[in-house]
This record gives C-alpha cells, structure tokens and sequence, in this order.
C-alpha cells in the first residue's frame, strides 16, 4: 500500500466536523472533487505561511529586522489559527501533545532566529535553513512515531537528509528550505496518509 494516497470519501466524524468540500468543473460529474478536513486546512495555512516566508528572505532586499517582526506576527496568528483548526481533531483523539510540541517547537525556532537576527549572530544567521528543517523534521518525526503515520516519519527524513545538501545551493539556500518545507505541507494536506 502507497504511503500517500487519493483523498478516501469522509466516514470519520472527526473528519467530517468543519470540512470543506472542492469541486471544479459540471457539479453532477466535477473533473475535480475532493476537500479539506480541519487539519488540512491548518496544514494549507502554514504551507502558505511557509512559502512566504522563505520566498521573501530568498529574493527580497527587505532588510532581516523587518522581516523579524513581520514572520514573528504571522508565525504567531498561524500557530493561533491552526490551534483553533485542529482542537477538535486532537481533542476527541487525546492527542494534545501534538498541538502543543509543535507550537513549543515553532516558538522556540522563532525566538532562536529573533535571537540571532537582532543579536547579529552570524553562527544563527548561517544555519537558519538548517534549524528550520531540524524543527520540521523532529516534528514529523516525534508525531509520525507517536500516531504512527509512516508518511509523517518520511517527511521527517526528507526535512532531515536536506539539511546537508544546504551547501550544495549556497545562494539558494531559503528557496530550498522553503520549496521542501512548504511543498510537504501542501502534499500532506491534498493526499490521503494513514495514521493511528
């Protein structure tokens, strides 16, 4: 069986509770036809949020301090926003430490970077790609493991074995990070993926 999979047709309740359906094309025979469940839709906002991010550090002159503040605001609406996404999700499955390991792991990523960019340090500076693909990957890895979602644990490896091909893009390093990063959350958001 594939690891990832097409969207299945929604039984679970839990997945079922805010959801949004997508259809395109004659609503009797739509050419696409599938949804976003609660945690997908968290899911699309931090792709979004993602791809932002590292889109602007990779090719815009705006200067680090601004930029600071400006991902330190969206990080933190994100984390509120997806935290109000999937309470139900991790509520009715008792499974709060995933809401809470990633939000302390976003949050102490934040304020590593914060550090180094208003501290100048240039050892934070030049290893920010790899500390958010550390983040990623000790994320998906904890939580691919805890609920047992082979996909997740995947991802994890992704975000860890690219950690070393940052110095094969020097310049390139941000559009990388935020392609692989961004791309991950938007693939476990379109496809279906088992989990316990």
């Amino acid at each position: 069986m594939s690891i990832f999979q097409l969207k299945k047709s929604l039984v679970d309740p839990v997945d079922l509770h805010g959801v949004i359906k997508i259809q395109f094309g004659n609503p009797q025979n739509p050419f696409i036809s599938t949804y976003l469940t609660r945690l997908d839709q968290a899911l699309m906002a931090w792709g979004v949020a993602t791809a932002i991010i590292f889109s602007v550090a990779q090719f815009s002159f705006l200067d680090w301090h601004t930029q600071a503040i400006l991902w330190s605001v969206l990080s933190c609406l994100i984390v509120s926003i997806s935290g109000k996404l999937t309470w139900f999700w991790v509520t009715t499955r008792k499974q709060h430490w995933i809401l809470y390991g990633w939000t302390l792991l976003v949050i102490t990523g934040l304020c590593v970077t914060d550090y180094g960019i208003w501290q100048g340090s240039g050892l934070i500076l030049r290893h920010l790609c790899a500390l958010w693909l550390a983040i990623s990957a000790i994320g998906y890895g904890l939580t691919g493991i805890g609920i047992k979602a082979p996909a997740l644990i995947l991802l994890g490896v992704v975000h860890a074995f690219t950690i070393p091909s940052l110095t094969l893009l020097p310049l390139h390093q941000f559009l990388l990070t935020g392609s692989i990063m961004s791309v991950s959350l938007f693939f476990l958001a379109a496809f279906h993926w088992d989990h316990e």
